[in-house]
């Protein structure tokens, strides 16, 4: 028989680990080299494990053994205090990867609102979209 230790006692070290892991993880990411290249040369295996039957079969019974309600509340105890950070960290790459978007868009020759929405469609609307979309080709190949 494998001993194992009471799950109540294996619950609070896992909790205590929250005290530690966030060093460890850094440092562990520290080390880490050659991550994009490593994720590039793996792309085919992603692909192919992404239409794996076997795998989508085991996500499709992961997802149903969870609520709308348990995936909401689990993404605002802990998104909400993560997003803020996040966002704030992330500002500079935001700007630049933004600023094609908003110079494209800043570009773009409105002709006059007319009375007609449809119109308004076709020669407002789909002027903006038109930009973004040939910036967001350019940018992503």
């Amino acid at each position: 028989m494998v001993k194992v230790k009471p799950l109540s006692e294996a619950k609070e070290n896992y909790k205590s680990a929250a005290a530690f892991v966030p060093t460890r993880y850094e440092a562990g990411i520290k080390r880490t080299t050659g991550f994009v290249e490593a994720a590039i040369r793996g792309q085919s295996l992603y692909e192919a494990k992404m239409t794996d039957p076997a795998i989508l079969a085991r996500r499709a019974k992961a997802l149903s053994r969870i609520s709308d309600e348990f995936w909401k509340r689990m993404a605002i105890e802990k998104g909400k205090n993560r997003i803020a950070k996040g966002m704030t960290l992330g500002a500079d790459k935001w700007e630049k990867e933004f600023r094609p978007y908003a110079e494209a868009l800043a570009a773009v020759e409105l002709p006059p609102r007319s009375v007609d929405p449809m119109a308004n469609i076709d020669n407002r609307l789909k002027a903006v979209v038109s930009a973004l979309v040939e910036t967001k080709k350019a940018i992503k190949g």
